[in-house]
């Protein structure tokens, strides 16, 4: 592993799953631009992952569409919708101003065409039908039960307008221990394969437990229906990562 890629701090070791707040004063002191590679090693077929859900979101898309980009960051993937969709204009909402404070110089090729808002997306409200296209990365994991992830649904959807789509790339859970367990194995390996050490695998394991609280695909797609989608789906899956879409 190259010494050249920045380092994330990660929180302090617990033995509990952190608050939404905590989770937001761990990023708000994070080294932002850890968050702004365009291809980070330690996630799988990322740069192909984020290509299938800006090609989820193309199925649908009008001329000069509007699109809201959930629990941005840095702008990573709001960079590769820009550059993918002429004309397009994306609003990226984050709870952490440091990480936002990156989204200038990530996005600097496309000045004029975003905007940011720094808001909890969990807790903060739109007026109905707003957006041509949702989108997601690495965010909505940070829900905090079955119940938080079917109200944030709900609220995606009335944010679309009709006929249009949410694409979303995250951390999933397993639909038992078991396949969990293997899943997670699955990325263990696909780290040692990037050459992380066994100290720097624990590291992002700690702050997988207590930072995030995935749950199942068949759990997404069922609170998505429950959400009133009329169509979801699952585009692709490796280990415990995964695209899914929704069209309302």
């Amino acid at each position: 592993m190259s010494d050249s890629i920045p380092k994330y701090v990660g929180p302090k070791p617990t033995d509990r799953v952190l608050t939404r707040d905590e989770v937001k004063a761990r990023f708000d002191q994070e080294t932002a631009a850890a968050y702004s590679q365009q291809d980070p090693i330690y996630l799988p077929d990322y740069a192909s992952a984020l290509a299938l859900v800006i090609e989820a979101l193309c199925a649908a898309l009008p001329d000069e569409p509007t699109i809201l980009d959930l629990g941005a960051g840095t702008g990573n993937l709001a960079r590769r919708v820009l550059g993918a969709i002429p004309n397009s204009y994306v609003t990226l909402i984050d709870f952490s101003l440091n990480m936002l404070s990156e989204a200038p110089d990530v996005l600097a090729d496309f000045k004029g065409r975003y905007n940011t808002i720094c808001e909890d997306f969990f807790a903060f409200d739109m007026p109905p039908a707003t957006f041509d296209g949702i989108v997601s990365s690495f965010a909505i994991h940070h829900a905090r039960g079955r119940a938080e992830y079917g109200r944030l649904y709900q609220r995606i959807r009335s944010w679309l307008k009709p006929g249009m789509v949410f694409a979303c790339c995250d951390v999933v859970a397993g639909s038992n221990q078991q396949w969990t367990a293997m899943n997670e194995a699955g990325w263990q390996q696909h780290l040692r394969a990037a050459e992380f050490d066994d100290a720097t695998i624990a590291h992002i394991f700690a702050n997988y437990r207590v930072e995030d609280t995935p749950i199942s695909l068949p759990e997404h797609l069922t609170l998505l229906r429950e959400a009133g989608f009329a169509h979801v789906d699952v585009l692709w899956k490796k280990h415990n990562f995964a695209v899914y879409c929704a069209q309302k």
